[in-house]
């Protein structure tokens, strides 16, 4: 896996007000090395449960992803990340009871080669949350060593019988000790005590768990998301030594596999897991641009994402950077922007058109909300306003589906679906947009956004207003055409000109010929 990085200096823009065609595009073939395998491709986060039911039980299943991968096709993504399949406790996934075994309500390993099989027709990539930071206390050696102190499985797990650590913190402030039964000992669970962490200390542990990788791997499993990567061990240095050997199986497995780790801190913390890791999550980002949306201060945001981008490179210049506004943790972005779609718009316009590999949240670009507790943020997708056998029904749904629902947002040219496919098809079409460049455009004040992507002689810029009034941007000259706009069909200008004009609250992706 190689790159080379260089930052492009230099502008030179625009003029013009037109539309954007929200036709399909095709996606262009990806470079040959493998790091260009996955760089640049936009991926969707699956909460299967809530996704889409195929057998009626009210449950989203493996099945139900493989009937809906036209629509994800259609969509744009070209990179699916599965939350936890494997056989778990909890609703959720993330305590593991065996990981050989597919969760009885998603179906079976069959179902899921035919989605790998089927997804991979598509060109679509397909990566799975790997747990393995700690089991389930339901996992049958965590059943077997807690009973008996001479189980081979006993030091899998972290044991004391100091009763005086039960109120010990753990780094990240949870309590870190929980007590075994009414027995004087207490085995580490730093999330919960439903959650024994695994003892990596012992070789055995850490061999076990690249034997589960290589099982999903030889299926055909594109990569694995790392949950709680930053805990493997409390020792930084440990956890960086570890990825580094669990990266180098894994592509001795298949050089082409992506690892993208969970590790949520500040970027200075976190930058070494750049050197041993494919890529992980931008939760800076998420944050720095929704407050910029929210207080019209747009001014810094590509300098931050330029700044971080750089401090990760400098350990490996192949890392790719994962952009996204939330997760299944988080409360959905279209509460934080206060459930305004002209907001929800200029900040997808801004991060999927990011360098790296953009991650959308399921039903994000229906404009979906949920806040905690976290079963609201992993509510039912709306596939049907009308028809409930269209949506699952693990949980009620607290969205208005005659506002939220697909088919509602297909029936309008200008619903936030519409603008969601219409930008990540536009990706998947310019390399520039994908794979190239990227530099901040100077503009009048912080209510106008600017940047600018290059690949080889292509330049696009994206362009957005938060502004309540007509706000012109003085560029160098050029003749530009329009790819997109927020405002709809208006007159194309293709002149030579230094000013662009957008109107209040418009959006536009342009080329310069």
């Amino acid at each position: 896996m190689h790159k080379k990085r260089h930052i492009l200096i230099g502008g030179t823009l625009l003029v013009v007000v037109l539309i954007g065609s929200l036709m399909a595009v095709t996606l262009l073939k990806p470079e040959s090395i493998s790091y260009e395998r996955y760089n640049g491709r936009v991926f969707y986060e699956i909460f299967v449960r809530a996704f889409y039911d195929s057998d009626g039980d009210g449950i989203g299943d493996l099945q139900g992803v493989t009937q809906k991968l036209d629509y994800l096709e259609d969509l744009g993504v070209r990179g699916i990340w599965l939350m936890p399949i494997t056989k778990a406790t909890s609703y959720h996934g993330y305590d593991t009871e065996d990981y050989y075994a597919i969760d009885e309500d998603y179906g079976t390993i069959e179902d899921l080669k035919v989605l790998l099989e089927e997804a991979h027709k598509r060109d679509i990539k397909v990566v799975m949350d790997l747990v393995i930071n700690h089991t389930s206390w339901e996992h049958p050696s965590f059943k077997e060593a807690r009973e008996n102190e001479n189980s081979p499985y006993r030091d899998y797990y972290i044991w004391t019988k100091d009763m005086e650590k039960k109120l010990e913190r753990s780094p990240m402030s949870t309590l870190a000790w929980a007590q075994n039964g009414n027995k004087d000992e207490l085995y580490y669970a730093s999330f919960y005590e439903g959650m024994p962490d695994l003892n990596y200390d012992n070789p055995k542990v850490e061999e076990e768990m690249q034997q589960v990788a290589k099982y999903y791997l030889d299926l055909g499993i594109d990569g694995f998301r790392l949950d709680a990567a930053k805990w493997i061990f409390n020792e930084k240095e440990k956890n960086i030594e570890f990825w580094n050997r669990f990266q180098d199986h894994v592509h001795s497995i298949n050089e082409d596999a992506v690892l993208i780790g969970e590790v949520w801190d500040a970027p200075y913390n976190i930058c070494e897991y750049a050197g041993v890791l494919d890529s992980f999550f931008d939760f800076n980002l998420g944050g720095t641009l929704t407050n910029a949306i929210n207080s019209r201060t747009l001014s810094n945001v590509v300098y931050t994402y330029q700044s971080i981008e750089e401090m990760y490179k400098e350990e490996d210049n192949t890392f790719v950077l994962a952009p996204f506004l939330s997760n299944h943790d988080q409360t959905r972005v279209m509460n934080v922007l206060g459930e305004d779609v002209n907001k929800m718009k200029v900040a997808a316009a801004i991060y999927l058109n990011l360098p790296g590999t953009p991650y959308i949240y399921y039903g994000e670009e229906l404009g979906m909300t949920g806040t905690k507790p976290d079963e609201r943020i992993r509510e039912p997708f709306l596939w049907s306003s009308t028809d409930e056998n269209q949506n699952t029904n693990w949980i009620d749904s607290s969205n208005p589906k005659e506002k939220v629902a697909l088919d509602k947002q297909l029936e309008d040219k200008d619903s936030l679906y519409q603008w969601y496919k219409a930008l990540i098809n536009l990706r998947n079409k310019h390399k520039a947009l994908s794979v190239g460049e990227l530099e901040e455009v100077d503009t009048p004040h912080s209510k106008i956004f600017g940047m600018k992507r290059v690949y080889e002689e292509e330049e696009i810029y994206i362009l957005a207003s938060l502004s309540d009034q007509e706000e012109s941007i003085e560029l160098e000259e050029g003749i530009y055409k329009v790819l997109l706009s927020s405002e709809g069909v208006a007159e194309e200008i293709e002149q030579q000109t230094s000013t662009i004009t957008l109107e209040p609250n418009q959006i536009l992706i342009v080329l310069k010929n």
